[in-house]
């Protein structure tokens, strides 16, 4: 046959010899000339127009931009000879492949897509298992060529995207084959085992087949000679991406090697083997401290942000936004909890108290969303993201000083154990104390925008269970307070209290447990009222029934509070639990429970009152 030959890499190269060898006439075009002027027994070709004037076109094209350069943009399809069978064996898109079927149609010559399993190696000894689709006659003028290249024709069906398809998830396997490859051997390998053992063993008993047996080798050996280019690789799983994405499909694991395989190409790893990958996959530091963007495990999950927005009020004759508040929302891959979780930050902070712990451990946040729970985290209005002018919301309290962070938190003498840096560690002191800034000075008002953005935070995403610390307390409860219907639970980390207590500098609790006005029943229209009645008198419809936790630690100067809480919640109504660190076993925490060095203990004790706790919502 008259062979035409448009795209000479390596594979090319094979395939060609075996042709020539058989007596086939080829002849080829490359962009690059200087790459197939050695090319023994064919002809060189001026342009891919002319290849379509023979019997049979054989494309190998590098990818689908390359195929609408030379094959679409140059119109060389518009003058081939009505006879010609157009054989592509590149690996294309499938869209791609719907396209140039339209094109085919409309010229009037057959099309076929033959992409191939197997390296230039394989191809060498004829060898290759070649995946065809397309109309059976067309596929019939050139099996003899599929005969000499393959060792088996494998029929996919009458479309030729059918083809490209099972050639890109064929190739997405292997590439989580290598990836189960790496992560294995180099598991073995810490535990003493020889990787060369190990690899003998799998693809000769429970992997017996040519990939784990090439690729494995590789590995082991830390060989990676270019049987199938990482980068070319790397485009094959794009494109089982992006498949997969027009038929509005996920593939996580081959997000998780696309990722890895990014990260090798980034190396200067593009010209090697796509096994070459594998050795991204687990070698890390355990220090994720120093350079967590670098060795940080990388999580899947859905996140995003956006604003409650506060009320339009006048100032000199204009309008501004009086109190938004931001809110930072992230979710599991696979949510399994029924209630989202909304992180309120304490006092003087920021919604970031909520993320990694000081010492570099994924903090809270993190936690939640790996136990399954979607997490909404906020900036309370005035505080972190949330932005904050005196002549809109007021003025501002003091600032927070490194004394008043030592006090709370690591007082000396107080017998704390758990808290993630030493108190001589300057640098650590000094992150720590970055997050913070003042509260509003108006500790009523202060509250009052809290419990409405929370409110409308829960008009927006429905029940969830409500977690705060330390100041933010009050605003729980005042969320609770407005909405009942849509609090599932409350978890108060080391409140704000005591009950009427006052705070210098920051404020007093003139309503029981908070300084913004609660709704009793009967009611109870000043604070006076509020501080001079019969305590069991004091009920809060909104917080009736509600499961609430109050966590506490040992060492801290909150948990004098408790007791004086846990009765008003008990009186207004409320289920309450107190759950004491210590009396649960777990010591020497202080009032940073929440990012102190055994803080997922001390969460796997809220998790699970959560589970013992929580109704569970009809799933109708």
């Amino acid at each position: 046959m008259n062979i035409g030959f448009i795209g000479v890499g390596s594979m090319g190269r094979a395939i060609i010899a075996l042709l020539i060898q058989a007596g086939h006439r080829v002849s080829a075009w490359n962009r690059s000339h200087a790459a197939i002027k050695d090319l023994e027994g064919a002809s060189i070709l001026e342009s891919p127009a002319s290849a379509f004037q023979q019997e049979v076109v054989i494309s190998m094209l590098a990818d689908d931009a390359a195929v609408r350069e030379v094959l679409l943009a140059s119109a060389a399809l518009e003058n081939a000879g009505k006879a010609c069978v157009h054989v592509v064996m590149s690996t294309l898109s499938p869209s791609l492949m719907v396209e140039l079927q339209s094109v085919h149609d409309e010229i009037g010559i057959g099309l076929i897509a033959a992409p191939v399993f197997g390296v230039p190696a394989v191809a060498a000894n004829g060898e290759l298992n070649i995946l065809a689709a397309g109309s059976r006659e067309a596929i019939s003028t050139v099996q003899p060529i599929f005969d000499l290249l393959g060792k088996k024709t494998w029929y996919l069906g009458a479309r030729p995207e059918q083809a490209c398809i099972a050639k890109i998830a064929g190739n997405m396997m292997i590439t989580q084959a290598i990836q189960s490859l790496g992560e294995a051997t180099e598991l073995v390998q810490h535990h003493g085992l020889s990787p060369q053992v190990f690899v003998d063993l799998m693809t000769q008993t429970l992997f017996a087949c040519p990939s784990y047996q090439r690729y494995g080798q590789n590995i082991v050996n830390n060989r990676f000679e270019p049987g199938f280019k990482l980068s070319l690789g790397l485009k094959d799983i794009n494109l089982a991406i992006e498949a997969a994405r027009r038929k509005g499909l996920e593939l996580p694991a081959a997000d998780a090697v696309r990722s890895k395989m990014t990260s090798a190409l980034a190396r200067g790893y593009g010209h090697k083997d796509w096994s070459a990958f594998a050795t991204q996959t687990v070698s890390r530091s355990f220090d994720h401290a120093s350079q967590p963007w670098r060795t940080a495990p990388v999580k899947r999950s859905r996140r995003g942000n956006f604003w409650v927005t506060g009320a339009r009020v006048t100032h000199n004759g204009k309008s501004f936004q009086k109190g938004p508040m931001y809110v930072a929302w992230e979710s599991p891959e696979h949510i399994t909890q029924p209630y989202p979780v909304v992180l309120v930050h304490g006092g003087t902070l920021q919604g970031t108290e909520w993320l990694d712990t000081p010492d570099g451990r994924p903090g809270w946040a993190q936690r939640f969303i790996e136990a399954g729970f979607v997490v909404f985290r906020v900036d309370r209005p005035g505080h972190g993201r949330s932005p904050y002018h005196p002549d809109i919301m007021g003025p501002m309290g003091p600032a927070f000083s490194y004394e008043r962070a030592r006090e709370v938190y690591f007082p000396e003498g107080a017998g704390e154990t758990q808290w993630p840096f030493e108190p001589d560690d300057g640098p650590a002191f000094d992150a720590f104390v970055a997050a913070y800034g003042p509260m509003p000075a108006d500790l009523a008002a202060s509250q009052t925008l809290d419990a409405d953005r929370l409110a409308a935070l829960l008009d927006k995403i429905g029940k969830a269970i409500i977690v705060t610390h330390s100041a933010s307390g009050p605003s729980g409860w005042l969320a609770a307070d407005r909405r009942p219907g849509l609090v599932a639970g409350i978890v108060a980390v080391e409140p704000m209290g005591p009950v009427f207590g006052h705070t210098p500098g920051i404020g007093s609790l003139d309503w029981g447990l908070t300084a913004a006005p609660l709704t009793f029943d009967p009611p109870r229209k000043t604070p006076e009222q509020v501080r001079t009645a019969e305590p069991s008198t004091l009920r809060v419809p909104g917080l009736q029934g509600v499961p609430i936790a109050l966590l506490t630690g040992e060492t801290s100067a909150f948990v004098a509070y408790a007791s004086s809480i846990v009765a008003f919640l008990r009186n207004a109504g409320a289920n309450i639990h107190h759950l004491d660190l210590p009396a649960l076993g777990i010591h020497g925490n202080g009032h940073g429970l929440i990012y102190e060095r055994n803080s997922d203990e001390a969460l796997k004790v809220v998790t699970q009152w959560l589970d013992q706790s929580l109704s569970v919502p009809d799933p109708a």
